[in-house]
């Protein structure tokens, strides 16, 4: 087809010059006549009897050829119409721009593509406005590379006719040379707006298609998980699994057997038309419903068979439904005749019955597995509080080790530290006419010693229960950690908060501490930053804490590792905070840990 369309376009061009050369032969034989004529009329002047003569011969010369013009014109006329006819079927126009008159003429198609009026004359100029603004740099390049180097070339362009329609349009264009010299160009111009739509449809209908595949896919995942739960329900639905399994085999076979299976399915099956009259329920479905027969199901209303919700949602994809969308899988909560709640899995299936389209919906009793779901949600709380339990009393015993290595070795560190200065005091001034300078040295050394030892004790004990939590609240605790942090580690941190005051529970306070040690530990060991800022905020009842470094960052599509067990401790944490936990990053750039917790209500059970 393409090859034809081809074979046509350059058939359209060489008429269309075809013509033009035809036209400028019968322009220049009329010139020769009105040549001659002049010349007779010399010679009649000059010898009438010679010019009488040869207007006799002339005229009869003059005949034969106006006769031969005018067989050529009639020709000329059937070729030019034939061209315009082949021309208007195929929607392409002839085009020529003479280089040196900078002329630019067209074809009758062309003034029928462009819906402009015969008597229309284009140039250069005008004709290129015709394009959109997209396409005017486009065609301009071209004809410039045309007339320039003698390129020929054969674009799609979109231009906006008088009519102010937008098209697509095929514009194929060639240099003509005289002598080496580029005298024209010309070629010939098509109406391909037809062509581009359909394209574009089929792009759209392409990707409707894959859209589709994929639901499909969806849709049959969803179906192989529904039909591993059955396999769990109970050794009936089994048996009944393959029943319908040999029935399905055999349904070309037999289309009563296929009824047969649906009737006695243990899935609720209710078989609906297009316009959602029910035409056949199951004893399953009725059996959810706890209703008798398909005629009392009908009576009931569907406001009065679903829960509010439920009903809201049903209203809602009956909109979608006539909006051309379709939801083929949902839960409802529906309220059985006796009142009471259960839950359904539903699936919406387009089928034949009975030769016209229907639909076919099956209801899956899910409201055991809803039950399992809410049990193991319980059981998941209860071990939080557990685990929360249990972090409460790990800081207790922290609190109490830290209070015991304070009480007693703290304290018998500072008499000792005080026992050695005084003896070093006495033994100075007993003995001033000795050189004690070694055991001054010793002593220092032992003080020393001593003061690192408290030191030592006082950043076990901090990591056991940092006493300023509770002597001077969070804030002043978090300042003093992060100056050890920035004199320990030698990275820079800066700590800025918008709270003044802030009262929480002293649990909450150690929770919080806790996150920010681990996250701070994580910067030393891995981060490998310049800088690190924490930043303590209050917004929309919910106190944020963030923590930012400059470091190495990480890839967020890998940003947690199984065995990362201080980020799940943190996430853990904020879990019994109730509280929200995001960690993000770019390689590079560094890393950002933000906590959210609510602010109201703060204390821990």
């Amino acid at each position: 087809m393409n090859d034809l369309k081809k074979k046509t376009e350059e058939q359209a061009a060489e008429l269309i010059l075809a013509n033009k050369t035809n036209a400028t032969e019968l322009i220049a034989a009329n010139n020769e006549v009105i040549s001659q004529n002049e010349h007779i009329s010399e010679l009649i002047v000059s010898n009438e009897e010679n010019a009488l003569a040869l207007i006799v011969t002339t005229n009869e010369e003059l005949k034969l050829q106006n006769e031969e013009t005018e067989k050529r014109a009639v020709e000329l006329i059937k070729s030019k119409k034939l061209l315009d006819e082949t021309g208007r079927l195929a929607e392409i126009g002839g085009w020529e721009i003479d280089i040196k008159k900078n002329e630019l003429n067209w074809s009758d198609e062309m003034y029928r593509i462009h819906e402009v009026k015969s008597d229309y004359h284009p140039t250069v100029d005008s004709s290129i406005n015709f394009y959109t603004p997209e396409a005017v740099p486009v065609i301009s390049e071209a004809i410039k590379q045309a007339i320039e180097h003698g390129k020929s070339f054969d674009i799609d362009l979109q231009l906006i006719t008088a009519k102010e329609n937008k098209i697509w349009i095929r514009v194929i264009g060639k240099a003509y040379r005289v002598n080496g010299e580029i005298t024209k160009i010309g070629g010939v111009f098509q109406n391909n707006n037809q062509r581009k739509l359909a394209e574009q449809e089929l792009v759209l209908a392409n990707q409707e298609l894959v859209f589709q595949n994929e639901e499909k896919e969806k849709r049959a995942a969803e179906l192989i998980i529904a039909n591993k739960e059955l396999v769990f329900q109970n050794e009936e639905k089994e048996k009944w699994t393959n029943e319908l399994l040999i029935a399905n085999k055999g349904f070309h076979q037999s289309e009563e057997n296929f009824r047969r299976s649906i009737s006695e399915s243990p899935l609720g099956i209710r078989i609906i038309s297009v316009d959602g009259k029910t035409i056949y329920v199951n004893k399953s479905f009725l059996d959810i419903y706890e209703f008798s027969t398909m005629e009392e199901f009908i009576s009931v209303p569907a406001i009065n068979r679903y829960t509010p919700e439920s009903y809201a949602q049903h209203l809602s994809r009956k909109i979608i439904r006539e909006k051309g969308y379709d939801s083929f899988d949902y839960e409802l909560s529906i309220v059985r005749k006796n009142g009471e709640l259960r839950h359904v899995k539903v699936w919406r299936k387009e089928i034949m019955w009975n030769g016209e389209r229907h639909y076919q919906i099956i209801n899956l009793d899910i409201t055991e597995q809803k039950r399992a779901e809410e049990a193991l949600n319980k059981s998941r709380q209860e071990l939080r509080k557990f685990a929360m339990h249990l972090e409460n009393i790990r800081e207790e015993e922290k609190l109490a080790l830290a209070r015991e290595i304070h009480d007693d070795l703290g304290q018998i560190l500072v008499a000792l530290k005080i026992d050695i200065g005084l003896f070093k005091q006495k033994i100075s001034k007993e003995n001033e006419n000795i050189n004690f300078s070694e055991i001054r040295s010793k002593f220092d050394h032992l003080s020393s010693m001593v003061n690192d030892t408290i030191k030592t004790t006082r950043r076990i004990m901090n990591g056991l229960r940092p006493e300023m939590i509770d002597l001077l609240g969070f804030i002043e605790a978090v300042k003093s950690y992060v100056h050890e942090f920035e004199e320990r580690h030698h990275i820079p941190c800066t700590f800025k908060s918008t709270i003044t005051e802030l009262n929480i529970d002293p649990k909450l306070s150690v929770a919080l501490f806790r996150i920010l040690q681990e996250a701070l530990t994580n910067v030393a060991q891995h981060a490998k930053a310049k800088a690190v800022k924490i930043q303590l905020s209050k917004h929309n009842n919910k106190l944020i804490m963030e923590i930012i470094d400059n470091g190495i960052g990480f890839d967020e599509n890998h940003k947690v590792r199984q065995d990362s067990y201080g980020m799940i401790g943190m996430k853990e944490r904020v879990i019994l905070l109730n509280g929200e936990l995001n960690i993000s990053g770019k390689p590079g750039i560094g890393t950002n840990v933000k906590v959210e917790i609510p602010y109201v209500d703060l204390v821990v059970e």
